[in-house]
């Protein structure tokens, strides 16, 4: 197959070529895209002196390799169209980090699929991306792809098997550039806050800071999770061990790279561990919240406070419109937190499911954004 050449709306995507590739090294140095790229690393020696006449026989064997250049001929990313099955692609895709924010994958994405369609005799294009990469994965929603699932240790990373986001789109999905999802503002206010630094919030309490859980603090989270009142009120599960803090704190790392929680720990003047609030994300900007104080943490308002700044957070940074309270009937410590954070008591859900004591009365509330101001 000859190489193509596709135009794409202020890019062009060229056949790849010496002059691309210190320019391409810069990208595969960047640490965002270190993290989720497959390939060996750093990429220099024969990889690297091979890599524009590799990129030919690929063409010849119909796998189109593209170089991504802007309006002047400057390399913005690199698009690529492999065979998979028949009638099947997989399409992969990288933007360099001085281009992001301009729409480059997008762009890109569209005119590649387009061609795997009309000329590749392509039925389904299939994307996949390391768990995490919520920059991939905006781009393939926004260009009209579905995320179909999450395959375990669908990917092997330099020596570790790592989950990926898979998905396809097929003919005729191929969203415009005045097409976006109903949602995809939240998706994106959120998939830049999971590629952020984790940063530490204060709260209107001196001395009361949130951060991310550590491994430091599973000893006494494990005294919190099997303290008398957490187990009656919380579906943790009873006669809770520090082997059980050990799976939770992989478990919320893994939350937190699939962006399905935002969990932080309240810590004290001496960053001792003091509880935990979560908020768990759900379609359509809502979100549940969930919160427990350590015993020794009790009576001084501070669960109060991280619950106020934890939903400010998911207002302002992940794009939330409504955030949801439930409780057991009978819990007036997490009512109290709940009104006095500015949440509206709407109800009594009958015989909603609650872990081993099966189904129970639970009061329900929400909070939206004016409520907090």
């Amino acid at each position: 197959m000859e190489p193509v050449t596709l135009t794409a709306d202020g890019l062009r995507l060229v056949t790849w070529e010496q002059r691309h590739m210190s320019d391409l090294a810069k990208i595969y140095a960047d640490p965002l895209i270190e993290r989720f790229l497959v390939m060996p690393l750093p990429w220099a020696g024969t990889a690297r002196e091979r890599f524009v006449w590799l990129q030919e026989r690929h063409w010849q064997s119909g796998n189109p390799r593209w170089a991504v250049v802007d309006e002047v001929g400057a390399l913005v990313g690199s698009m690529a169209l492999t065979k998979s099955f028949p009638y099947e692609l997989t399409i992969t895709y990288v933007t360099a980090p001085w281009a992001r924010g301009r729409g480059v994958a997008q762009r890109a994405i569209r005119a590649a699929v387009q061609f795997g369609f009309e000329h590749l005799g392509a039925k389904r294009i299939a994307w996949d991306a390391i768990v995490g990469n919520h920059a991939s994965r905006l781009a393939a929603i926004r260009t009209g792809f579905t995320v179909e699932g999450i395959a375990r240790n669908g990917v092997y990373q330099r020596g570790l098997s790592k989950d990926c986001w898979v998905g396809g789109i097929l003919p005729g999905e191929v969203r415009g550039p005045d097409d976006p999802p109903s949602d995809y503002g939240i998706l994106k206010r959120q998939a830049g806050f999971f590629l952020a630094e984790r940063e530490e919030l204060e709260t209107e309490v001196a001395g009361l800071r949130l951060r991310p859980l550590r491994e430091a603090d599973l000893d006494d989270l494990a005294v919190s999770c099997a303290d008398e009142a957490v187990q009656r009120w919380t579906t943790l599960p009873g006669d809770y061990t520090r082997a059980m803090a050990d799976d939770w704190f992989a478990e919320c790392a893994e939350r937190w790279d699939r962006g399905r929680s935002v969990l932080f720990v309240l810590a004290d003047a001496d960053d001792r561990y003091c509880g935990s609030v979560e908020l768990v994300l759900e379609a359509g900007g809502e979100a549940g919240i969930g919160y427990f104080c350590s015993p020794w943490a009790r009576g001084r308002g501070w669960m109060t406070a991280a619950v106020r700044r934890l939903c400010r957070l998911g207002f302002e940074e992940l794009g939330l419109e409504r955030v949801n309270w439930r409780a057991v009937v009978g819990n007036e410590a997490s009512r109290r937190v709940a009104e006095k954070a500015g949440f509206t008591v709407e109800g009594t859900r009958r015989r909603t499911r609650h872990g081993g004591d099966g189904r129970v009365d639970s009061w329900v509330g929400s909070l939206l954004p004016e409520d907090v101001a």
